[in-house]
C-alpha cells in the first residue's frame, strides 16, 4: 500500500518518516501526534525559508519565521493559516494536559499533506502530480458511516477554520499594513541587471572583498537599509557621522576600531547582508560566497536570444526570471527547469498557440493574473512551453512576436 506521504521522500527522507510516525499514531496517541505534526511543519518552513534565502544569521522562532515568510510574499495567505493552525494547535498539545480532539488532529493531519504538496510542486518539481488525499479513518474511529462521517466532519472543520480566521483576522491586518509600509515606505533597489557603471557608484571593501554599490542603495539612509539583527551597528555607524553607505571612505575591517563594541563578528555579520543584496556586484568573481546564488542564472546564449526578440530582463529572482517586451510591453517568465521552459500569460497562449491541458500556478509569476489552484487562495498562473534547443526557442519566440 502507498503512504499518503510517500512523494515527500524526494525533498526530505526525514519529514516523510516523521510523517509515517504521525499516521501510524494518529488515533492511538492523537496527542503525540499533534505535537509530532508541529515538529514537521517547523522543519518545511525552514526549509521553505532556506529555498527563499530569508534565513537569518541568528535563530528566529518558529512563528517569527512563519511571519517573516508571510510578509515577504513567500508563502501566501492560505498556508500562512495552515502553518499557524498547526503551531497553535501543537503548542497547546504541549502545554495542556486534556485530551485532544480528533477532528484537531486529522484536519492538522490534512494540512500537513496541502502544505507538502505545496512545498513540492513550488520548489522541487512544478509536474508534481499529488496524489488524493484521503482521510485516515481507521477501525479505531467509530462513530457515524463513512459516508455521512465526512459530511459531519467537514461540517465541523468548517465551522473551526472560520472560528480561527475570525481569531486571527486582526493578526493578518497587522501584517498586511507592515508589508504595505514596507513596499511603500523603501527605495526601490535595482537588480544587478540594472546596475550602471558610473562615477555615482560606491566600492566597498572587507578584507579581501570589494563590491561596488549602485548609486540608489549607497544614498539610502544607513537605518534603511534591508539588513537584520545590525541595530546596535547601524547606531555606531550614525554615532561617527556615517549617514549612508557612501560614506564609508576606508576598508570596513579597519573601520570597526572606531566604533565602540563592534568586532570583526559584528562587521562580517553586516557585510555578509550588504554583498547578499541583488544589486550589489562582487568585483573579484573568483571569491564570490555562497551567498550570491540569489538569482537563476542563464546562459549567455539564452540571454542573447531574447535580445534578439527584444526581450529585456525586467526582474530575476530564485524561482523565475521576468522578461518584458521593448515595445509590446508583454510579460514572459523563464523557470529554472532543467529543459527550458517559458511560461505566458494565459490570454497570450491562448491566442497565439496551442496550450497545454494545465496551467502552471507559480508565485514568481507575479505580473499574471491569479487563480485557484489548490486550496481557497487564488495563486498566479499561466501556460509553459518546453524547448528541447536554443532553436525551439528561438522559433518560438519569432512566433510569439509575430503571430
Amino acid at each position: 500500500m502507498t503512504f499518503l506521504f510517500d512523494f515527500v521522500k524526494q525533498f526530505s527522507n526525514e519529514l516523510a518518516n516523521l510523517a509515517e510516525r504521525i499516521e501510524d499514531k494518529l488515533f492511538s496517541e492523537p496527542h503525540a501526534s499533534l505535537i509530532q505534526a508541529r515538529l514537521y511543519s517547523e522543519h518545511l518552513v525552514k526549509l521553505i525559508s532556506k529555498q527563499e534565502e530569508l534565513e537569518e544569521l541568528y535563530p528566529l522562532k518558529h512563528a517569527e519565521r512563519i511571519h517573516k515568510l508571510y510578509r515577504q510574499n513567500a508563502i501566501e495567505e492560505d498556508i500562512y493559516l495552515k502553518l499557524e493552525w498547526i503551531r497553535k494547535k501543537g503548542n497547546k498539545a504541549v502545554h495542556d494536559v486534556k485530551e485532544v480532539e480528533t477532528v484537531d488532529i486529522l484536519q492538522t493531519h490534512k494540512f500537513l499533506f496541502e502544505i507538502s504538496v505545496w512545498y513540492m510542486q513550488l520548489y522541487v518539481t512544478y509536474e508534481f502530480e499529488a496524489p488524493a488525499y484521503k482521510l485516515p479513518l481507521t477501525q479505531k474511529l467509530n462513530v457515524l458511516q463513512a459516508t455521512d462521517q465526512d459530511e459531519s466532519l467537514k461540517r465541523y472543520l468548517d465551522k473551526k477554520i472560520d472560528d480561527m480566521r475570525v481569531e486571527m483576522q486582526r493578526q493578518f491586518e497587522d501584517i498586511r499594513v507592515g508589508k504595505e509600509v514596507e513596499n511603500t515606505s523603501k527605495p526601490e533597489i535595482p537588480s544587478t541587471h540594472k546596475v550602471q557603471l558610473s562615477a555615482s557608484n560606491v566600492h566597498l571593501q572587507f578584507k579581501n572583498e570589494k563590491i561596488t554599490v549602485p548609486s540608489e542603495l549607497a544614498n539610502m539612509s544607513i537605518t534603511t537599509l534591508p539588513v537584520s539583527g545590525c541595530k546596535y551597528l547601524l547606531r555606531e555607524f550614525l554615532r561617527v557621522g556615517i549617514t549612508s553607505l557612501k560614506k564609508i571612505k576606508e576598508p570596513m575591517d579597519e573601520l570597526h576600531m572606531k566604533l565602540n563594541g563592534i568586532g570583526t563578528h559584528g562587521m562580517e555579520k553586516f557585510w555578509a547582508q550588504i554583498i547578499s543584496i541583488e544589486s550589489v556586484v562582487l568585483m573579484n568573481k573568483s571569491e564570490i560566497p555562497d551567498v550570491e546564488a540569489k538569482i537563476i542564472t542563464i546562459s549567455e546564449e539564452i540571454d542573447k536570444l531574447f535580445d534578439k526578440h527584444k526581450f529585456k530582463l525586467n526582474h530575476p529572482t530564485k524561482k523565475a526570471i521576468e522578461f518584458e517586451h521593448r515595445i509590446t510591453k508583454e510579460i514572459v517568465y523563464l523557470l529554472p527547469n532543467k529543459l527550458t521552459t517559458i511560461v505566458l500569460h494565459p490570454d497570450t497562449a491562448k491566442e497565439k498557440f496551442e496550450i497545454p491541458d494545465k496551467p502552471s500556478h507559480n508565485t514568481a509569476l507575479r505580473s499574471f493574473p491569479k487563480a485557484i489552484n489548490k486550496g481557497k487562495t487564488p495563486t498566479n498562473f499561466g501556460y509553459s512551453f518546453k524547448f528541447q534547443s536554443e532553436e525551439e526557442l528561438d522559433d518560438f519566440l519569432h512566433k510569439l512576436n509575430n503571430a
